[in-house]
């Protein structure tokens, strides 16, 4: 199953990645106004994410299953929710 990746980025945006416009589209998890270290980028070239990809992305995102990254980039896991599970996980403070 693949995720359009213009759909992608447009989820990580609303919930809360801020996309650095350099050489890759890398997107960075701010909180509360702070930088996090939680990260992820996507291909210039490719239009869609697969399965492996998206196994790359769960491990960036700090998630455990492919389906969180999908529920992730699908928008039903709010941005909310995903920074709780990270604060919950000891990921951020």
């Amino acid at each position: 199953m693949t995720i359009s990746r213009r759909r992608a980025e447009r989820s990580l945006k609303q919930k809360g990645f801020v996309q650095d416009n350099k050489e890759h589209r890398r997107f960075y998890l701010y909180v509360d106004g702070l930088k996090t270290t939680v990260r992820t980028y996507t291909s210039h070239g490719g239009r869609e994410i697969d399965d492996y990809l998206l196994n790359l992305m769960k491990r960036e995102l700090r998630l455990q299953s492919n389906r969180q990254a999908r529920d992730l980039l699908n928008c039903p896991m709010k941005g909310e929710d995903y920074v709780r599970w990270l604060r919950e996980q000891g990921i951020l403070r």
